[in-house]
């Protein structure tokens, strides 16, 4: 099984809750927060600012618990086949939590992004 400590699977994990302390910290209270665009960039559902602050660690915390059932369940032979899925779909799915909840963190605070309208 892939070592979930490692600082490649640690590192999105640190950067994600210190965006989300950040948030809680800094967005004011009472906004609603995008939490999905369309295609275009378009802002198509949004939350109250806690429940949006808090989508991302917790589906960063289901996907890790998902992660270490595949990776300790089964046999050898099939652990070994999806070593590498292990390997770089946690970090790569950490990384990217990490990246929508800095929009998500930007656009409470107000800050324009270019490649996203407001609707």
């Amino acid at each position: 099984m892939t070592e979930l400590r490692s600082p490649l699977n640690l590192l999105p994990v640190v950067v994600l809750i210190a965006l989300t302390a950040f948030g809680f910290v800094e967005v004011p209270a009472g906004l609603d927060l995008p939490v999905h665009w369309g295609l275009g960039g378009e802002v198509t559902a949004t939350m109250a600012r806690n429940w949006a602050l808090l989508q991302m660690p917790l589906a960063t915390a289901i996907v890790w618990g998902v992660f270490y059932l595949i990776g300790t369940s089964g046999t050898a032979t099939k652990r070994a086949s999806t070593a590498i899925v292990l390997r770089w779909g946690l970090p790569v799915l950490s990384t990217l939590f990490a990246l929508v909840q800095l929009v998500i963190v930007l656009t409470g605070l107000g800050v324009a992004l270019p490649f996203f309208r407001a609707t």
